[in-house]
């Protein structure tokens, strides 16, 4: 039997081996995947003397490959659980303090261990990787622990470092590989965060970012989306009310011919003069107001072109109802150049009447 114990181990001997860390559980010298059962009671004690010695990463490998032994009796499997659980909180602990310990936190991540402390090492790496400014593996590594362990009971925490993976990378003006935007890159964690963490209270902030983000990329039905979701999910919250005035704020900006399209005006005019009868008084009253100015003023136009065109085909009825209910609408929006227009047009019609 070939084993090393933790004292035969040169000095920093251990630091190479977590230096060497990338996707396996990097081991001391000897130490095989799983120990034959006749080995099990030598490593046994070879791992408990490496937690007593504070020689975490060995023990942790030692230990691994003893609860991986074929034909363990219950007393001997139950004590390498308990001590491999031990070793590896430890470790969690080290390396949490370690400033690149990220990778071998992942590694710990993915043994076979109790789900509480699986859980608790993803989220040590995810936080790493967070604090080194890897947002992109802060994402992936709680995407994956979720999906491992969809009940797990730390999802308010998994929730605030995936928020903050996020948040950071749809605020970064940067990109990489020379075409890649960080900013697209958070569009598609934040988005993960919101299917994955419903009603947390970091939720109304992602929201509002991925339809600010949808609105600059002019993706209009997506922030539409989004916002809509907001005010379902979150109603009465500051970003809730926010995006209730942002809604036809958003179905204005996405007409490309609004003369054409009143289904659309209509309905954002409703739902502005619903929120100045909700929120009276509030901040962002002034700007709803000059989006219902400005629904008013397109479906003016809309009444506008309209009677023009019966003009044309010389539908009396049509001229004179279109440009009576303009010269109405661009009374409510108060613009005298349009009212002045629709007056003019109005005449005209009249007179024009039989």
């Amino acid at each position: 039997m070939n084993l090393a114990l933790p004292q035969a181990l040169p000095a920093g001997a251990l630091l190479l081996l977590g230096a060497a860390c990338t996707a396996t559980l990097p081991r001391p010298g000897g130490v095989p995947d799983v120990y034959d059962a006749e080995e099990v009671p030598a490593a046994l004690e070879a791992g408990r003397s490496a937690l007593e010695s504070g020689e975490t990463w060995a023990a942790v490998a030692i230990l691994h490959a003893v609860q991986a032994a074929p034909g363990l009796e219950g007393g001997v499997r139950a004590e390498a659980r308990s001590l491999l659980a031990e070793a590896v909180s430890r470790r969690i602990d080290d390396l949490a303090a370690s400033p690149d310990g990220a990778e071998q936190l992942e590694v710990l991540a993915e043994l076979e261990l109790p789900r509480d402390l699986a859980v608790r090492a993803s989220l040590a790496a995810a936080r790493a990787w967070l604090e080194e400014g890897e947002r992109l593996e802060c994402h992936e590594t709680l995407v994956a622990m979720d999906v491992r362990y969809p009940l797990h009971a730390r999802r308010a925490e998994a929730g605030e470092l995936h928020f903050q993976a996020g948040i950071s990378l749809a605020e970064d003006p940067g990109t990489y590989a020379l075409i890649f935007s960080y900013s697209s890159d958070g569009i598609t964690v934040l988005e993960a965060f919101i299917e994955r963490y419903p009603g947390h209270p970091r939720g109304p902030r992602a929201y509002e970012a991925l339809v600010q983000a949808y609105e600059e990329d002019r993706l209009f039905d997506l922030a539409i989306r989004r916002a809509q979701g907001l005010v379902l999910e979150y109603p009465g919250t500051l970003e809730g009310v926010w995006a209730q005035a942002r809604i036809p704020h958003l179905r204005l900006a996405s007409l490309g011919t609004p003369e054409y399209d009143r289904s659309l005006m209509l309905q954002a005019r409703g739902e502005l003069a619903e929120w100045l009868r909700t929120y009276p008084g509030h901040a962002l009253e002034e700007q709803v107001r000059i989006d219902l100015a400005d629904a008013l003023q397109r479906l003016a136009d809309s009444d506008l072109s309209i009677a023009r065109f019966y003009r044309e085909v010389e539908s009396q009825a049509g001229f004179e109802f279109h440009a009576r209910r303009a010269l109405e609408t661009a009374r409510d929006a108060g613009n005298s150049e349009q009212v002045e227009e629709a007056e003019a047009l109005l005449a005209e019609a009249i007179e024009a009447a039989p």
